[in-house]
């Protein structure tokens, strides 16, 4: 190739002759066509480019360029390692997959630049077409306006353009920001939601941005000569008259305050005639009471009346006779008007209107009874505290109070009385909540199922983004409809439109998708709780992405579960729990560990499936996340394990309760009870109790008190009698816990102290007989084994369970102090002369600590280890002294730790 250019460069600066040659000598084309000739593409396209830029774009480069035949594979050198096939036109190079073809070789050089080549191109024609869509766009306004004559004319008969419409809104939200109408803006912009306010380029292609709105405004009054100051023609004007301008500034304040006061009158006046209405209503509903539980009628009539209220209170009809009739020659006037410009005021029908007078109790503080499962009252109240949304009783007062009576004519006046005022003013987005009453009264009183899903659209699209407060609204209205509602067909309109909103891309609609599923569970059927709403909800719980709609989800499926009285259902709401508790959301793992399974184990407990399929399931998670975290010498995998680890085992934490109620609640023991038992359960017991909705008093409801039977059950080791949950427990989950304990590298610091806690409250709610016989047992074997390798010092030391350690001092710390701190010692002894780490140790001391009863045994043990003849013992007491210090009280430390350490450190050899 270089030998092509000193070719073309002796062509271009000499003759045959030697002399310099003309500089027109050589022409582009003739470069042009030698380049292509020679095939140098690269070359040639470098120079098409540089051309086109300077606007000397040559056809024969053009031509060569534009027909892809010219870069077919045949056209090509082969290439020595791989080949890379030219792109069709619809593919981009974000979706080529670059890294499969080597760079080497030119020819992969020479097609990437052609690429590049014609995505530039590609790029230049986009701004081609869109500035000439500009163009024809003011071509045809231009031919649309032929003179200034008829240019206002035609103004004002062509309708707006879209890029017109969106330069007037651009800049009237600039004008109202400017001037600090900042709510306004707001208001603006959501209504128009399909434009982008923060860039000028979604106004239009190639739209210039013009001046501020208020400039605009002061250029036209300018030149149409409104803004010009006054003059006078000396020639025919001799002498001026000076107006007062402080006179006629001050009369146009008073007309100004004038127009005020008699609007003021106006309003007054209407709220007079309102008032004597309501005062006339209350008088003649005095006299003339409605019975209770009349059944209503809806009866459209011919009258002559012009009063603007088009309702008229109608006597109850018998029983047999209460029907709904309209005139034959009317159409479907039962509609409801969602918009006021729809309305007619020359219309002179009377709608006439008899509901029944409904009473309504205090809103209860437990579920109502919409399932057959006999749950405890106090459960209920709890399940209701946490899962359904927490809306103020102010706001079901205010939305029930309009209900409250029966929708009659003046209880309809009423609620626009109220609503319309509030509405009409404030109609921005910050105060839409103020129409709810009407358009939930107006559902109410519809009997056509489509214009119900009308209005409910209307209701549940009133906010962009709704707020707590503003849901809130919305849900107390909707708790209040489906009390009054006479069948459960809307509450199933209600749900078929939070299906629709549970897919809305703000997290704002879903979570009120998710709160209305909460609030009307219990007003629901049975079908359709356990269909439609129990899929809504798993839908949302597996896709959704946003933490805190799935925290609500979770708290909706507590509901649900509690009301589900299908047995069928079980596995499929017991998988859902499971797929909650393992969520990557920590927030999304703490509710369901608090509420949901709680809940689940209540229902699992009375189906008998506590022991054979949930606790099973949950400590088989746990073993399979402990196995490969023991196996990875990697810390950071370790330390992503012990994240995942420790809220699974607090899962077991949680339930415990339930777990020990399941081996106690059967016959054998019930047959054992005595009547001096005591009901009152130990404070140790309610401990492990983190919530009420976890505690027996309340989840557990039965002809034997639940205090009763479980002191019962504390009060014997059981070894002489047997019956299968106790089995399952001694032959089960005492070794699965075992298995935990082994699995668990002393590494892990939380996961152990985690499961130490446990393995603590397992011995607590189980009691000391079965702690004595059925715990202590199966852990003092290993215990013995792991000493044995200890003393013999084996070579085995890899495959010690050191966690047993710990395990079984925090067993013995319930069963025998004294003891408890002969193995505390045996094991400082042993494991400081065999060379092995105390770190187990360490662990044990600091949980041991931190209960003050067994202080004083801790620090007598260390104080045999200070006084030790062996060097390495005092060393291993020095560091274990340093690990508890934090939790022993002053007065210990006084009296038990200075003296040690004192001694300690005068020690020559420690």
């Amino acid at each position: 190739m270089a030998s092509i250019f000193e070719e073309i460069k002796e062509s271009l600066t000499a003759n045959s002759k030697g002399c310099a040659a003309p500089r027109t000598s050589m022409s582009y084309e003739d470069i042009a066509t030698k380049l292509l000739n020679e095939k140098l593409f690269l070359t040639a396209l470098e120079l098409h480019a540089e051309l086109c830029e300077a606007g000397k774009e040559l056809p024969i480069l053009k031509e060569f360029f534009s027909n892809p035949n010219n870069f077919e594979s045949s056209n090509i050198k082969p290439e020595p390692y791989t080949s890379m096939p030219r792109s069709s036109s619809q593919a981009t190079l974000d979706s080529l997959d670059m890294t499969r073809y080597s760079e080497d070789g030119a020819g992969v050089d020479e097609r990437v630049a052609i690429l590049e080549f014609e995505l530039r191109k590609a790029k230049e024609n986009i701004s081609a077409l869109r500035a000439n869509l500009t163009v024809v766009t003011e071509l045809e306004n231009t031919l649309k306006t032929p003179d200034k004559s008829s240019a206002k004319n035609l103004a004002a008969e062509l309708p707006i353009k879209p890029h017109e419409q969106k330069a007037l809104n651009f800049l009237i939200n600039e004008y109202l920001l400017a001037r600090l109408y900042k709510l306004t803006s707001i208001t603006f912009s959501d209504e128009c939601e399909n434009q982008d306010f923060e860039d000028w380029q979604d106004v239009g292609l190639n739209i210039p941005k013009p001046t501020e709105l208020l400039q605009i405004y002061r250029e036209y009054m300018r030149a149409n000569g409104y803004d010009t100051p006054l003059s006078t023609s000396v020639a025919v004007q001799t002498d001026f008259v000076i107006e007062n301008i402080e006179e006629k500034e001050e009369s146009q304040e008073m007309a100004e305050q004038i127009e005020r006061l008699q609007q003021q009158i106006a309003v007054l006046e209407q709220e007079k005639s309102a008032f004597q209405e309501i005062i006339s209503s209350k008088e003649n509903a005095i006299e003339n009471p409605i019975k209770s539980g009349s059944c209503g009628t809806i009866r459209t009539i011919n009258s002559n009346s012009t009063t603007p209220d088009k309702f008229e209170l109608l006597e109850p009809l018998p029983r047999d006779m209460s029907t709904t009739t309209q005139e034959p020659e009317e159409d479907d006037s039962a509609s409801a008007i969602v918009s006021l410009d729809e309305t007619d005021p020359g219309d002179k029908e009377w709608t006439r209107l008899q509901l029944p007078r409904v009473n309504i109790t205090e809103k209860s503080s437990t579920l109502s009874t919409a399932s057959s499962r006999d749950l405890p009252v106090k459960f209920k109240s709890e399940i209701a505290t946490h899962c359904i949304a927490n809306i103020a009783g102010s706001l079901i007062s205010s939305v029930e109070e309009s209900l409250k009576r029966g929708i009659t004519r003046d209880t309809l006046v009423d609620i626009l009385a109220y609503t319309l005022p509030r509405v009409v003013p404030n109609i921005i987005l910050n105060k839409r909540e103020e129409i709810i009453p009407l358009i939930l009264s107006t559902i109410y009183l519809h009997s056509n199922s489509s214009e119900r899903e009308k209005l409910l659209q209307l209701l549940f699209n009133l906010k962009k983004r709704p707020q707590e407060d503003e849901r809130q609204m919305i849900l107390a209205g909707l708790i209040v409809m489906t009390k009054f509602a006479e069948e459960p067909l809307e509450t199933e309109e209600i749900l078929t439109i939070c299906w629709e909103q549970s897919q809305h891309k703000y997290p704002e609609r879903r979570l009120l998708a998710v709160e209305c599923c909460s609030v009307l569970a219990s007003y629901t059927s049975v079908d359709i709780r356990n269909s439609l709403m129990l899929s809504m909800l798993q839908q949302m719980l597996l896709e959704d992405k946003d933490p805190i709609v799935r925290t609500s989800v979770v708290r909706s499926l507590a509901l649900l579960i509690a009301l589900m009285d299908d047995p069928d259902k079980y596995f499929q709401c017991e998988e859902l729990v499971l797929t909650a508790l393992h969520d990557t959301s920590s927030m999304v793992v703490e509710t369901a560990s608090s509420i949901l399974l709680p809940v689940l184990a209540q229902w699992a407990l009375s189906l008998k499936r506590l022991h054979l399929n949930l606790l099973p399931r949950i400590i088989l998670k746990v073993k399979n996340q402990l196995k490969p975290a023991h196996s990875q010498s990697s810390p950071n995998k370790d330390y992503v394990n012990e994240e995942k680890l420790t809220p699974s085992i607090n899962i077991l934490q949680c339930i415990l309760p339930y777990t020990v109620l399941c081996v106690a609640n059967v016959d054998t023991v019930r047959a054992c009870i005595k009547d001096d038992t005591s009901s009152e359960l130990s404070e140790e017991f309610l401990a492990l109790c983190h919530s009420n909705i976890t505690d027996p008093r309340i989840f557990y409801e039965d002809s034997v008190d639940v205090g009763v039977l479980l002191n019962t059950f504390f009060s014997r080791a059981w070894e002489d009698t047997s019956w299968p949950e106790l089995e399952w427990f001694t032959k089960k989950l005492v070794f699965d816990v075992l298995d935990m304990v082994k699995s668990v590298d002393t590494t892990q610091e939380n996961v152990l102290k985690t499961l130490l806690t446990y393995i603590y409250s397992l011995c607590v709610g189980f009691g000391k007989y079965i702690t004595h016989s059925r715990i202590q047992t199966v852990f003092s074997m290993e215990v013995s084994e792991l000493e044995k390798q200890l003393t013999t010092l084996s070579a085995e030391k890899k495959t010690m369970s050191l966690p047993l350690i710990p395990s079984y001092l925090v067993i013995l710390s319930i069963l025998d102090f004294t003891e408890l701190a002969n193995y505390f010692k045996q094991f400082l002894v042993v494991l400081s002369m065999s060379g092995t780490s105390i770190s187990c140790l360490q662990i044990a001391a600091s949980i041991l600590c931190a209960r003050e009863q067994t202080q004083e045994y801790v620090l007598a043990s260390l104080w045999d280890g200070v006084m030790h003849q062996r060097s390495s013992v005092r060393c291993a007491t020095a560091t274990l002294f340093g690990s508890i210090i934090t939790y022993i009280s002053d007065r210990l430390a006084n009296a038990k730790i200075v003296p040690a350490i004192v001694t300690l450190a005068s020690d020559p050899e420690v």
